[in-house]
């Protein structure tokens, strides 16, 4: 992949260079989307991908053969606790993303189209063992800050129902509460939490409902956490998650119905949550 070549189209506002298509620059792309470069992954190929998606380059069913190969990107190194197949898995899930978003600003996919994005979203968000954010010369993994991503325009989009939503949410407690060594230090909390109030925009579950999903936090077995390495990782994450929640719903600006009442809810969550 000639980064020079790829830097020209990016500064010529994404512009199919004469003598290429669209489809052979697409192919290269998707054979780069796990790419150890992280000039080469996120500022090319992520960027190219989104702003042909934005500008409305794909036809629906082309966008549909893409969704196959991303989805089943994220079975590739599935497990693996630190490889660079991370990459792929990781990238493949922002590209999916963007394809949602796109979605929902002008829909062209359907019910069928979307529900297996949101079931294979929710098994990699379970499966994926590769927690790290900021790899030293390599870029960004960032797998859980991407699944957030992934979940919050899902959230947003118009095949999701109350039972999808619901989902969601369980899959985050999930994934959070779960022992690990690994504590969330580059901004996953702030992401999985955007995409929770983006759950709760939606109005489809009811304050208790949502009430029952904050409890189920505190009704895990924290005591001595602080004394286990693994148990006292998953509880700052918890702790952490809970924090960024109260917040994004403390601040929001008003889109966001009964937000007095889940603003008191987490307040009261994130107080009752203690380690002894």
């Amino acid at each position: 992949m000639d980064k020079n070549f790829w830097i020209g189209i990016c500064e010529n506002k994404y512009e199919i260079p004469d003598g290429h298509s669209l489809a052979e620059l697409t192919t290269e792309l998707f054979a780069n989307i796990g790419s150890t470069d992280p000039e080469l992954r996120d500022d090319i190929g992520y960027m190219v991908y989104a702003n042909w998606l934005k500008q409305g380059r794909y036809p629906a069913d082309e966008i549909r053969g893409h969704i196959r190969q991303l989805l089943a990107n994220l079975e590739t190194g599935i497990g693996e606790p630190e490889s660079d197949s991370v990459f792929l898995r990781t990238f493949s899930v922002l590209f999916l993303a963007e394809i949602v978003h796109n979605d929902n600003k002008k829909p062209f996919l359907n019910k069928a189209d979307i529900a297996p994005i949101l079931e294979k979203g929710l098994a990699y968000l379970a499966a994926e063992n590769d927690p790290r954010g900021h790899i030293p010369v390599k870029g960004w993994a960032h797998a859980l800050a991407h699944t957030a991503d992934l979940m919050l325009v899902l959230a947003k989009n118009q095949n999701i129902a109350e039972t999808d939503l619901l989902n969601i949410l369980n899959a985050i407690s999930v994934k959070i509460i779960g022992a690990t060594n690994y504590i969330y230090i580059h901004g996953e909390d702030e992401r999985l939490a955007n995409a929770v109030a983006q759950v709760l925009r939606r109005d489809l579950i009811p304050l208790e409902q949502a009430k029952t999903w904050a409890t189920s936090f505190i009704e895990q077995d924290w005591v001595g956490a602080y004394m286990d390495g693994k148990r006292n990782s998953a509880y700052q994450n918890t702790r952490n998650l809970l924090r960024s929640i109260y917040f994004t719903i403390k601040t929001d600006e008003g889109e966001l119905p009964k937000r007095d009442e889940l603003e008191a809810v987490f307040l009261e969550t994130v107080s009752e949550l203690k380690p002894y």
